[in-house]
């Protein structure tokens, strides 16, 4: 399952919806939208993970940032708390590469939106999209954390952090980018890196 189809499932299969009403636009708009700027975050992102120390500061977001609640509270895309942290997270993107303007361009064309509403809904789609490697992340992050440190470090409470400890732990070993690899994967790049470890 692709993360689209993660952020189309959160908030009882309203998310869409809920981001439409947010900028007063069709949910066709919105789900368009949501699919066309998860690519132009991609590479970026993509940027920004690779390097090992960023990868480890991603993981321990994800196991302390609170990011799943972006696809379960409905008040998510009103309140500004939420939006400044997605706001924050297009930066960290944006250190490692610039948003590609033609990726906003084609974002524009096949959803009939605006530059201005795009951009305004960035940030909500950079914590949509995180809040799905989040949800999509959590087994295989306990699956290859009991392949490495046994079974019952696959069982751990809080997998992100151990798996941030165990990146930087590999990096001393030149293996930090296995786990980027797999996050890779899901953005729909280098498959078969991904498939390798997972």
């Amino acid at each position: 399952m692709g993360l689209h189809d993660v952020i189309a499932g959160g908030h009882q299969g309203q998310c869409f919806a809920l981001l439409a009403r947010r900028f007063m636009i069709r949910e066709s708009q919105a789900a368009v939208a949501v699919e066309c700027l998860l690519p132009a975050l991609a590479t970026p992102f993509e940027a920004w993970v690779m390097s090992p120390g960023e990868l480890i500061a991603f993981l321990q977001t994800l196991s302390r940032g609170g990011y799943e609640q972006a696809l379960s509270h409905a008040t998510i895309f009103n309140n500004p708390f939420e939006r400044d942290r997605g706001q924050q997270l297009i930066s960290q993107f944006r250190a490692a590469r610039e948003i590609d303007g033609a990726d906003l361009a084609r974002a524009a064309d096949a959803s009939g939106l605006s530059y201005r509403v795009l951009l305004q809904m960035l940030p909500f789609v950079a914590l949509l999209m995180i809040a799905a490697l989040r949800n999509t992340l959590e087994q295989p992050a306990r699956d290859i954390l009991a392949r490495r440190m046994g079974k019952a470090h696959g069982r751990t409470a809080d997998p992100f952090a151990d798996l941030a400890e165990l990146v930087s732990a590999e990096t001393k070993g030149d293996r930090g980018g296995l786990f980027a690899g797999m996050l890779m994967g899901l953005l729909g790049r280098r498959q078969t890196e991904a498939e390798a470890i997972v």
